[in-house]
């Protein structure tokens, strides 16, 4: 997200179709090596097509998840570029923050600063949101294989102590890209249905559906969270589409997360 001294040069992409999980991924990867180039920050609002496992950087994956198990599902998996655990994407709303470091006051403050912008986003549209306890939040083992919603850690975004969004986090080159899981309908507990050896134990989330009996349309999702963020950083996002040299870097990337030496590398 840009800085308040630089409240034009912040980007909005909302896209409306959703996309594979590895071209999201890569989509995600080419903003953040643009943004360290120069490029303007980006709030960029995306969905999922068809319904993706996204398992985390350095998440143990082999011999946890099943990947004939998921295709017989019509769930794809890939290995996101940031960390965290397993999310199960399909009814939800993904975000992804993609700005220099500097301005947002590092990481910790950064990833502070974006939770409590999309708790402002989901209160506008009528949810109880809040961000969870206090203390210092800390990166799961990359040997778990609970999900990432399965229980909520200081600094999320919860409502009634139930885990709302789940957020994950890289910082490279002075630069942070953050992105995260709102989830709008439907149940976590299926990524334990893709572990053979599932170690059982209950979803711990909420959806925007239990909370507020209905679904936002997208359109309302998209305003809520952009007029939030632009009074939370004190900017003016303006829509965007990828340029030349974006799009290339998005073809370049997408062989990494389509190969299977980088979804199942551990």
């Amino acid at each position: 997200m840009g800085s308040g001294d630089s409240p034009a040069g912040s980007e909005l992409a909302a896209a409306p179709v959703p996309e594979r999980g590895a071209r999201n991924m890569a989509l995600d990867q080419a903003l953040f090596s643009a943004v360290q180039a120069g490029a303007a920050p980006v709030l960029r609002l995306y969905r999922w097509q068809p319904a993706c496992l996204s398992l985390g950087r350095h998440q143990r994956a082999i011999g946890v998840y099943d990947p004939e198990l998921a295709r017989s599902q019509g769930v794809d998996i890939v290995r996101r570029p940031t960390g965290g655990l397993a999310v199960l994407h399909d009814a939800e709303l993904t975000y992804a923050v993609i700005a220099p470091a500097p301005p947002l006051g590092g990481p910790r403050t950064a990833y502070l600063h974006i939770n409590e912008a999309l708790v402002a986003a989901l209160r506008a549209l009528g949810a109880p949101a809040a961000v969870s306890g206090s203390g210092e939040s800390h990166s799961p083992s990359p040997n778990a294989v609970h999900p990432c919603f399965q229980r909520p850690a200081p600094g999320e975004v919860v409502a009634g102590g139930r885990k709302l969004v789940g957020s994950a986090q890289r910082v490279e080159q002075r630069t942070i890209l953050q992105h995260g899981s709102i989830l709008l309908a439907g149940s976590q507990g299926a990524v334990l249905a893709l572990q053979p050896a599932s170690p059982g134990g209950g979803s711990g989330e909420v959806t925007l559906s239990e909370l507020l009996g209905r679904v936002p349309d997208w359109g309302q999702l998209v305003a809520a969270i952009g007029t939030a963020f632009e009074a939370r950083f004190g900017i003016r996002l303006a829509p965007s589409a990828l340029d030349s040299v974006e799009r290339a870097g998005v073809l370049a990337e997408l062989e990494r997360f389509e190969s299977d030496a980088w979804t199942w590398r551990r």
